[in-house]
């Protein structure tokens, strides 16, 4: 495997590990200083909205600073963020901690092209390969994120101050590795070229089932683990205890990236994601069936696997579009939709956990993976996704 997928995945890490923090804390933190219960996760909403936003014009970015200086840019906006959320945290401002958000946003954005860069460094079959090795640094991120989080809970004198301190830290941490990694450069011609119409870009046979898989199972993933810990507050369960389900979930998320790359090499993208939607219903069943530590557990395990294997699947095949310049449009495309989707999620899940409950919230997400399990099913029964 290429040296750039190796510091990537270190990249990944970081930015992971970070990630764990929010993702535990967020929506706890949220309820403290909304004021509503129903806004808990509206926080998350300005994180996955700057990303959104700002996916469109990455690739120009990129094509324009080259991988390094927008992943630099990214990552020092994730550490001005993490330190504006400590500070939120700390003056108890609802206002301020969505602000810190739209910051982190930014840092998501840059960093979800970590596996781009990866892939656009080797060959054409060793491409999903080196978008596992780079999503394999989030299971480091699983076993250390939730842990540092929770060494930070009570280390300064109002709770959660210090694990956003933490989230600056490992922002701050990513910027050496970025300016010592040898990183591909993006086609610097493809500034001069004229946007691609959305029609044609539809067009293109993977762009649908990619839109699908990522954007449909990292909808319903984000639905179950941010609820998750308001569902594990209401049970009894403490902040400790939120942070080491998502551990679990984490893992699920990114400890079969070290495989999933081979089982696409060897079944192809699409019935590998295909599977992923029969673990990911799987999981939300479990959680559906009960409310002990050990379902929550295991429940989040799964979704996180069952995410992985949709959202590898479905990125992998835009990775076989041949012109380059596309290829950043349609993945620009995918990862806007996916976000698009995600910021709606992150803004509703408090009031649709608050409205319906745990159950039938995690009833709902599983329907849902079952719909775009049998959609994906017939497409594939009626001609199987093909390169143009």
């Amino acid at each position: 495997m290429s040296y750039s997928a190796v510091l990537l995945g270190l990249c990944q890490f970081l930015f992971m590990a970070s990630v764990a923090v929010g993702i535990s804390f967020n929506g706890l933190v949220g309820e403290d200083l909304a004021p509503s219960p129903g806004l808990a996760t509206l926080p998350y909403l300005f994180i996955t909205a700057s990303t959104a936003a700002l996916t469109l014009i990455l690739p120009r970015v990129f094509a324009a600073l080259g991988y390094q200086g927008g992943f630099m840019g990214g990552a020092f906006m994730g550490l001005v963020g993490g330190l504006l959320a400590a500070w939120a945290v700390w003056q108890a401002s609802f206002v301020l901690f969505c602000l810190a958000g739209l910051l982190i946003g930014i840092y998501q954005a840059s960093a979800l092209y970590y596996r781009f860069a990866a892939a656009d460094a080797v060959t054409d079959p060793h491409k999903g390969t080196a978008i596992a090795w780079v999503l394999s640094g989030g299971i480091l991120a699983a076993l250390f994120g939730p842990m540092l989080g929770s060494l930070g809970l009570h280390l300064l004198e109002r709770e959660y101050v210090g694990s956003y301190f933490l989230v600056a830290l490992l922002a701050l941490a990513a910027l050496p590795v970025i300016l010592f990694s040898r990183l591909p450069a993006r086609q610097l011609a493809d500034v001069e070229r004229p946007p691609i119409p959305l029609a044609e870009l539809l067009r293109y046979q993977q762009i649908k089932p990619a839109m699908v898989f990522c954007a449909g199972g990292y909808a319903m993933m984000m639905l179950v683990m941010l609820a998750s810990p308001l569902a594990m507050q209401g049970c009894g369960f403490g902040a400790a205890d939120a942070a080491s389900v998502i551990q679990w979930h984490l893992l699920g998320m990114f400890a079969p990236s070290l495989i999933t790359g081979r089982f696409i090499g060897r079944f192809g993208p699409q019935p590998v994601a295909l599977v992923g939607c029969v673990v990911l219903a799987s999981g939300c069943v479990l959680a559906w069936l009960g409310q002990a530590l050990v379902n929550f557990h295991i429940a989040l395990l799964l979704v996180g696997v069952g995410w992985n294997l949709m959202y590898m699947g479905g990125s992998t095949l835009l990775t076989q579009v041949a012109d380059s310049y596309v290829r950043g449009r349609l993945q620009a495309l995918n990862e806007f939709a996916t976000y698009a989707v995600m910021t709606v999620t992150a803004g509703v899940t408090g009031w649709i956990y608050h409205q319906l409950g745990w159950q039938l919230l995690v009833a709902t997400a599983a329907a849902f993976v079952l719909v775009i399990l049998c959609v994906m099913l017939v497409r594939a029964w009626r001609g199987p996704v093909a390169a143009r």
